[in-house]
């Protein structure tokens, strides 16, 4: 019995011992792992669930989200974009449309190669989407009607010119035609001169057949306003056809023709060549200019006192009248009273070159000042 008892404690001994040396992961192991199946192949063992990081390492955590925005010359341009069409909504439209011209180019730019065939030809009126034409009201019951001849600048249209000509062509009972030409380099003399003794005379022929064409009867002479390039048209035709024209009102042209024929210098008498003045003009034009014709015509010529810029105008002319359109503008008028021409100079403070309500005023004002004046002198 003594013995009995000391095999059975020591029994309980090496139990507690034993218990002792698993540690309680074993045994979950042991309890987890299943059992074989009955066709004898063991499942795989479980694979630890792997749990994510509340919140990523902050080396590789993604940046906080930002509303993105244009770069400033993207956004720039469509703000352009979307005021360039509000002006374009709110420009007024003429009441009777011509088809638009083919695309503007600078004031400064080279004409292409092709516009030399546009200019037209001698003979050649004026047609179709070539000029703009509008009556004033009732203009059966106001016959003989005046023409106001409109010239527009470098890459502008007849039609674009007129809109802000048309409310006074009426009131004053008016024919306004404006044709659109395809200038070509303002900037080269020969250019230049080719082109305004073609442009002249399509002109010319344009106001021959514009009677029957309208059916109205019409005075014989015209008003004239010309602005920039179209200044330049309008005083050379009254120098080729001083008989058409009873006015002109030039505004910011780049360069003029000199009413000049010779000059003096340490070298003798110099012919001045057209088109810087008239020494050889009718050699050019091709028929005989009678001098006498052109001092009953009376010019305006009007600038902005900031269109003053030198490379904006043809270099070959300052010889004969100055650096700038102001200067030219001076010279001009100068030359012209030296010959018994009345002209009068108007010089816009703080205007660059630009056709401002006050210098359009001016000239439309005068325009109808002297057709009062001497109102039958057709």
């Amino acid at each position: 019995m003594k013995y009995s008892v000391r095999f059975v404690f020591g029994l309980i001994v090496v139990a507690l011992l034993l218990g002792c040396a698993i540690s309680p992961n074993d045994l979950t192991s042991t309890n987890s792992a299943p059992a074989s199946n009955s066709g004898g192949v063991q499942s795989a063992p479980r694979v630890p669930t792997i749990v994510a990081p509340t919140a990523p390492p902050a080396a590789i955590s993604a940046p906080p989200q930002v509303a993105l925005r244009a770069p400033e010359s993207s956004r720039d341009s469509a703000d352009l974009d979307r005021q360039a069409a509000r002006v374009a909504r709110a420009l007024p439209h003429p009441t009777e449309r011509a088809t638009l011209a083919p695309p503007r180019i600078t004031e400064r730019a080279t004409v292409a190669p092709d516009a030399a065939a546009r200019v037209g030809k001698p003979g050649q009126p004026l047609e179709g989407a070539e000029l703009y034409v509008h009556l004033p009201p009732q203009a059966k019951m106001q016959q003989p009607l005046r023409v106001f001849l409109a010239l527009h600048g470098m890459g502008n249209r007849g039609d674009a010119f007129a809109h802000n000509l048309i409310k006074i062509a009426e009131q004053n009972n008016w024919v306004l035609i404006a044709p659109t030409f395809h200038y070509r380099d303002y900037l080269d003399p020969k250019q230049l001169m080719d082109d305004d003794i073609q442009l002249s005379k399509r002109i010319l022929d344009t106001l021959d057949v514009l009677p029957q064409r309208l059916n109205l009867k019409l005075y014989r002479q015209v008003l004239i306003f010309g602005y920039s390039r179209g200044a330049q048209l309008a005083h050379r035709f009254a120098y080729f056809y001083p008989d058409r024209v009873k006015s002109v009102a030039a505004l910011s042209a780049g360069a003029y023709t000199l009413p000049t024929e010779k000059v003096s210098s340490a070298k003798g008498t110099q012919v001045v060549p057209f088109p810087y003045g008239v020494g050889d003009l009718q050699e050019c034009v091709g028929a005989p200019i009678n001098w006498s014709a052109p001092k009953k015509i009376s010019f305006w010529v009007g600038v902005g006192e900031r269109d003053n810029q030198p490379l904006d105008v043809a270099r070959a002319f300052d010889q004969y009248g100055g650096r700038t359109r102001v200067e030219r503008a001076q010279s001009f008028k100068q030359a012209l009273q030296n010959i018994g021409i009345d002209v009068y100079l108007a010089i816009f403070p703080n205007v660059s070159h630009d056709t401002v309500p006050e210098m359009r005023v001016g000239a439309l004002q005068f325009l109808r000042a002297e057709e009062l004046a001497d109102p039958l002198d057709d």
